[in-house]
Order: C-alpha cells, then sequence, then structure tokens
C-alpha cells in the first residue's frame, strides 16, 4: 500500500505478509510509533497486534504513562483490533550493557549503522527484555517506526547536527527478512522523514486528539523542568518543531 504526503510516499507493509498472523511493535509513545500502531489497526486489523513499550530508567521515566494513554485511545478507536502491550523497565548505562555494546560495535564490519556506545546500549538493554515477549507470543513479523532525519542542509540551518544520528541520514532496505525466512522485520518509515509524518497526521485528520497525546523530549531534569516540559534542546525536540511547528502539547 502507498501512503503519500508532502512529496515523499511509503511502500507500507508492501511485500507478501499472509504467512504471518501476527506484528510486533516497537511502541513508545512517540509521533511515529503512535502512527504506526493507528495504520496497521487500519490495514492490517486481521492480525494479532502486540506492542512492546521499554522505560529507560535512568533518563525517561513516564513513557509507560504516554504509551498506556495512547493505548487506552487506540482500543477505543479500532475496539476489532486484537492488541496486546506488554511494558518492562531498563536501564540501558548499566555497566553491562555499556560493554556488550562496545564489543558489538567493534566487532562489526560496518560501524555506520550504530549510533555510539550509549545508543547502542539501549538497543542491547532492550532486546534482553524483548526477546522472552517474542518466544512467548512466537512472533514472526516485529516492525519499527524509526523515520529518517530531516535534510543535513536543516540540520546545519537550525543548529541541530551536533545532537542528531548521522545513521539515520543514510538509506535502508525497509525489508528485512531473516537468514530463514521465517521472520521479517519491517522498518515502513526509514526512508522518509518527519515531515512525512506531520503530513499523515493532518491528512487522517489525528492532529487534535492523537498528537497531543504523543511525546517526543527525552530532555531530562532542569532541561524540561523535572519531565513538566519539553527540553527544546535534544534532537527530537528539534525535529518535531521543524516538521510540525511546535513541540509536545503543541507548545510553541
Amino acid at each position: 500500500m502507498i501512503l503519500e504526503a508532502v512529496g515523499q510516499t511509503v511502500d507500507f507493509f508492501g511485500f507478501d505478509h499472509s504467512m504471518h498472523d501476527n506484528v510486533f511493535i516497537a511502541f513508545s509513545g512517540g509521533t511515529d510509533s503512535a502512527l504506526l500502531l493507528y495504520l496497521i489497526c487500519t490495514h492490517l486489523s486481521d492480525k494479532k497486534i502486540y506492542c512492546h513499550t521499554g522505560t529507560d530508567t535512568h533518563k525517561d521515566p513516564f513513557v509507560k504513562e504516554y504509551a498506556e494513554d495512547i493505548m487506552i485511545w487506540m482500543r477505543k478507536r479500532f475496539p476489532h483490533c486484537n492488541i496486546t502491550h506488554d511494558q518492562y523497565d531498563f536501564n540501558s548505562r548499566e555497566l553491562r550493557h555499556l560493554q556488550k555494546a562496545r564489543k558489538e560495535i567493534d566487532e562489526a564490519e560496518d560501524k555506520s549503522t550504530f549510533s555510539s556506545v550509549h545508543g547502542h546500549a539501549k538497543a542491547v538493554a532492550q532486546r534482553e527484555m524483548t526477546n522472552p515477549i517474542r518466544n512467548k507470543y512466537d512472533i514472526t513479523m516485529s516492525c519499527h517506526g524509526i523515520t529518517a532525519n530531516p535534510p543535513v542542509e536543516v540540520q546545519k540551518e537550525l543548529g541541530f547536527e551536533h545532537v542528531a544520528e548521522s545513521r539515520r541520514n543514510q538509506w535502508y532496505n525497509p525489508i528485512v527478512p531473516s537468514p530463514s525466512g521465517k521472520k521479517v522485520h519491517h522498518k515502513p518509515f526509514v526512508n522518509v522523514d518527519k515531515r512525512w509524518v506531520a503530513g499523515m497526521y493532518k491528512k487522517l485528520d489525528l492532529m487534535e486528539e492523537l498528537f497531543p497525546m504523543t511525546m517526543s523530549c527525552i530532555g531530562d531534569n532542569e532541561d524540561s523542568k523535572y519531565y513538566t516540559e519539553p527540553c527544546r534542546k535534544c534532537f527530537w525536540c528539534h525535529e518535531k518543531k521543524w516538521s510540525f511547528g511546535c513541540y509536545d502539547g503543541g507548545r510553541s
């Protein structure tokens, strides 16, 4: 299915997924994962939908609350969908996660797909938590709502290139099958930027209800006044302001 907005297109689950009766969604409560869940509920409602939300306790303790509020909204909007929501806590700054992240980066032939040791440590920690969930539900198809960065010239012009993940500047294959061919991971938004996401929110009339519930800021403590408002400094704040014209909660 081709989804178009602001001159950018996404081939949404444009592959044969008839052999998969479930889909596993990384659900953070941000604009991208909320849109991903909305579209799956709209277009793949026959699948069993399993969402997982991880709270990195050292930096953003309220992810669960954001995600749960959106989940309540989704279940009311799509009562016919079979949605399961698993939540878990982790600490990406634990030494064992940092050590494993460093080892995996050092041993990788292509290091361009990694953000940083700290960034990859989050993936390592989450993998430890999500693998048992995958096994519990016999997951064969997973997806993630990650998008591409804003154009590099935009990052430079607006002064946030230094906080962007350079790995998101490149093109990726949005469909990655497992070596056995029995499983697949799909990142449908990976080659479009957040303005496509904003365009879809407007096209689907989601700006009044769903958008204000999404949270993107990862600023902590004093920068976010102890999680009461967007920090306006982190990459996610810059990206949301550029794409939607406002920060979390519609703040200017």
